[in-house]
């Protein structure tokens, strides 16, 4: 058994291994912004926008009624015990706000795009097999990055506002509070900050990382020539959501502990 396979065992090694290709990542992102000037629209990116937007909508709408549900459900429920039910607006509102919106509705999306992504990046290496690192970041990221952050910003408008009126509605089912005493509860509950981290996650992070891990696990299969020990999609969305959550919680930290 070789030194390798043996220390492929050891107990965390699996995620060196997952983070390894970072520094390639973080090539590719320099590369990619100094393209951003000679970025063009072209036709075929009707398709990206398309995919990543409108055919994503119903992704998004289920994930934030049945994120929003189980939420309210959870958190009415232990707010009774303590007499708090009149709070459960800003309890559910800040939750999903914070944090539970961006580690589950948006990360889901981003698993969605970081697996197509990672399928098209291993199809461009073996259509453009002398492409270099700038062509790559020029011709494929580029567009698919732009493709992310604009669709981000109506999706993640839109879950937000499903999410609300899922909560909305529930709660009256589960304990005397009504729709409008949930509103007004959310409303006082909310600040600028909260709506500033939660479109930062759902814009500035959660979508670049889906496109990076993708591409970067799309190519590195692309030039293995011994095979994977699992899917291209599998490595982009294992990197996705491992990136996500550390750069998640580093935004909460860095925002509401001061």
């Amino acid at each position: 058994m070789s030194l390798t396979s043996v220390a492929k065992r050891l107990p965390g090694v699996d995620l060196i291994l997952w983070l390894a290709p970072l520094g390639r990542a973080t090539r590719y992102l320099g590369l990619t912004l100094l393209s951003l000037p000679r970025w063009r629209f072209r036709h075929e990116m009707r398709a990206i926008f398309q995919w990543m937007g409108p055919q994503s909508f119903h992704l998004v709408a289920l994930a934030a009624v049945v994120v929003a549900i189980a939420l309210t459900m959870q958190c009415v429920v232990e707010l009774e015990k303590y007499q708090a039910q009149d709070l459960a607006g800003a309890v559910i509102s800040l939750g999903l706000l914070r944090e539970v919106g961006p580690l589950t509705v948006s990360l889901a999306w981003c698993a969605r795009v970081a697996a197509m992504v990672a399928d098209q990046a291993q199809q461009y290496d073996c259509d453009n097999p002398g492409a270099s690192d700038s062509d790559y970041a020029a011709d494929f990221i580029a567009p698919r990055l732009m493709a992310a952050l604009l669709m981000s910003i109506p999706l993640g408008g839109y879950g937000l506002a499903i999410g609300f009126i899922t909560g909305a509605l529930a709660t009256p089912l589960l304990t005397v509070s009504t729709t409008q005493q949930f509103l007004e509860c959310a409303r006082e509950a909310i600040t600028v900050k909260d709506l500033t981290v939660y479109f930062i996650k759902l814009i500035l992070v959660n979508p670049p990382i889906a496109i990076f891990a993708g591409c970067v696990a799309g190519r590195l299969a692309a030039g293995n020539k011994n095979g994977a020990a699992y899917s291209v999609a599998a490595r982009a969305v294992t990197a996705l959501f491992i990136c996500g959550f550390v750069a998640n919680l580093i935004v909460s930290l860095l925002a509401y502990l001061n």
